[in-house]
């Protein structure tokens, strides 16, 4: 079994957790960090609770072109992040370069074309955020590539037309 097919076995059930936002559409890709004092049109937060490996909620949903601040609030025991692929087809490359990234808080900043964006690694109790336009519509997976978390923690982005 691929990542992709976890991901995809473990998303099913959730469907009905799908949180839908239809809002205007707006800017550009920000670097992480930048997303301090930008303007948004919404702000999604996704959480990590306990020492589960999952993102809360599983599945989002916002229209595209749509400015959004997506805040990940590190409620967990572990260190975490966020990273928004540009394609499934990169997960397992990503996850594999992640393990030799802890520079970057495991984001392989080398691949960093194949990525829509990124938060930094938050430490637990610590709250990061990243602020990016929607991209074209479609399913965006979303994971944590610290390294043995990305085979159970990921969840949906999609991009609403």
């Amino acid at each position: 079994m691929t990542l992709l097919d976890a991901v995809r076995s473990h998303l099913a059930p959730r469907i009905s957790q799908l949180l839908f936002l239809f809002l205007a559409p707006s800017a550009s890709l920000l670097a992480p960090g930048s997303a301090a004092g930008q303007s948004v049109d919404t702000t999604i937060t996704i959480r990590a609770t306990g020492s589960t490996l999952e993102f809360i909620p599983p599945r989002i949903a916002v229209k595209t072109g749509t400015r959004v601040r997506i805040r990940f609030v590190n409620e967990g025991t572990l260190p975490h992040n966020v990273v928004l692929p540009r394609s499934e087809d990169d997960i397992d490359g990503l996850v594999q370069a992640a393990y030799a990234a802890q520079e970057s808080g495991f984001v392989p900043l080398g691949q960093k074309a194949k990525l829509l964006g990124y938060t930094k690694l938050a430490s637990p109790g610590e709250t990061v955020e990243i602020t990016l336009t929607m991209p074209a519509p479609g399913e965006y997976t979303y994971i944590c590539t610290f390294p043995g978390h990305a085979t159970s923690m990921f969840g949906t982005l999609r991009a609403l037309r």
